[in-house]
């Protein structure tokens, strides 16, 4: 991407030249996995000292990381990074699964990053209550008038969420008309999976209490999750589960299964 005008100026920056760099900076990164701050000013055609600024602000997002003159990919699990990965499509998915949420629902939301798009988008639902098992989910609500239960148990710092014998304890015992949740990954033989041992046991004690209480569980995924394995079954029994919220990507050979499966696929 060139960020110079036809003359062969810099193109001027003012606020919106700042976030067109900054979204370049980012979309060079994650295409190489790293980039080094000259070669992106030389590939991006403006000067270094934008380029560290973009990269300032990509790093307070959580986006990059800084090592000596070169940027990374940041892999790790917090949700303000994973909300970069796929943007377009979790705000779809977000969207649509917003749709789902009626005034006086009490609904439990696990964690992930179309988890937090879809928590945003239902902050004025009249006579809400969100329950949860993390805090950057609870804290998206203040300032609405949701109430918000949090349930308490052993802290995960990159992920936030919060794990161990107490959440599971807790959720056994609370009623709730629906839920949503994240994963990290499905196959047809494995299930539904996430990439954390801990909150695949919290998620599948959602899944398991929303059956006895007969409460529509959903899945909210995009579908670049589809054919990825991972370390912890959520799920294989597919009757545990409503329907799944995604993109328009999901595989065909997925899609059939979950319809014979009967479950609704919102896309």
């Amino acid at each position: 991407m060139n960020m110079r005008e036809g003359n062969g100026k810099p193109r001027a920056r003012g606020k919106l030249g700042n976030k067109v760099i900054e979204n370049a900076v980012r979309d060079a990164v994650f295409e190489a996995g790293s980039a080094r701050v000259a070669d992106l000013a030389a590939q991006l055609q403006v000067s270094e000292v934008s380029i560290r600024k973009s990269l300032d602000e990509l790093e307070r997002q959580g986006v990059v990381r800084r090592f000596h003159g070169e940027a990374r990919i940041y892999t790790g699990d917090d949700i303000p990074f994973r909300m970069h990965l796929h943007y377009g499509e979790k705000q779809k998915i977000a969207e649509r699964a917003a749709s789902l949420v009626e005034p006086g629902d009490t609904v439990l939301i696990e964690a992930g990053s179309a988890i937090a798009m879809f928590a945003e988008r239902i902050k004025d639902v009249q006579g809400l209550t969100v329950i949860t098992p993390n805090l950057f989910i609870a804290r998206l609500f203040r300032g609405s008038r949701v109430r918000v239960i949090v349930l308490g148990g052993l802290y995960q710092e990159e992920s936030e969420s919060l794990v161990g014998p107490s959440v599971l304890d807790a959720i056994g015992s609370i009623g709730f008309s629906k839920a949503f949740i994240g994963i990290s990954g499905f196959t047809i033989a494995g299930g539904f999976m996430l990439n954390d041992i801990p909150r695949a046991e919290v998620t599948r004690a959602i899944l398991e209490r929303g059956a006895k209480c007969r409460a529509k569980s959903w899945v909210l995924t995009d579908s670049s999750k589809f054919g990825v394995s991972h370390a912890a079954t959520i799920c294989s029994d597919l009757s545990l589960i409503a329907g799944v919220v995604t993109d328009s990507g999901i595989p065909e050979v997925c899609r059939r299964h979950f319809e014979a499966a009967g479950l609704k696929i919102l896309s």
